[in-house]
């Protein structure tokens, strides 16, 4: 056992406040000290610390002058300040690979609030809407496309992301 968990041991046991148990202490076969409430043959009883103790102030009923009127909720939610798109990057180019499929992450500060919607947008037209902030975009056409996200609360626009350009390479006949 080394110094630190044999302090940490003390201090724990000390803590333990007004506790109808005995420490002892004694050196084990290894030649460490150890402590314990069930000593072998050869414990000695533990010198423990002091504990150092602070008195509680008693707390005064405040008179009618100093009377602070309750304070507003300061977790009432106040608006959001950040509505970012995280992927897919601007510009980013979706291959063929993925036959036009896309996953879009959304990044927002302070976190979605319960009852409020995500909107996902592609190209200006609602094409998902939901409580989450991961969209999966499936099928999309070739060519390039903008995609953007809003958040509403009882169909009132609380903020939109700006809007974040992608390419779609899909298979073609002419193109191979």
């Amino acid at each position: 056992m080394n110094h630190l968990s044999v302090l940490f041991l003390i201090i724990s046991l000390a803590l333990c406040g007004n506790v109808s148990a005995q420490v002892y202490t004694w050196i084990n076969a290894d030649g460490s000290r150890e402590y314990g409430d069930e000593p072998p043959a050869n414990a000695q009883k533990a010198e423990l610390p002091q504990l150092q103790t602070m008195p509680t102030k008693k707390k005064e009923k405040p008179t009618e002058k100093e009377k602070v009127p309750p304070k507003e909720d300061t977790n009432a939610f106040t608006g959001y300040n950040l509505l970012n798109i995280l992927t897919p990057k601007q510009d980013e180019m979706i291959l063929a690979s993925k036959a036009g499929n896309a996953s879009v992450q959304l990044h927002v500060q302070p976190p979605l609030q319960p009852g409020h919607e995500v909107s996902l947008l592609l190209d200006g037209k609602e094409v998902q809407k939901g409580p989450q902030l991961y969209f999966e975009l499936n099928n999309i056409f070739r060519g390039s496309h903008l995609v953007q996200a809003k958040i509403k609360h009882q169909g009132k626009l609380l903020i939109s992301s700006p809007k974040r350009r992608i390419h779609v390479q899909r298979p073609s006949i002419l193109n191979r």
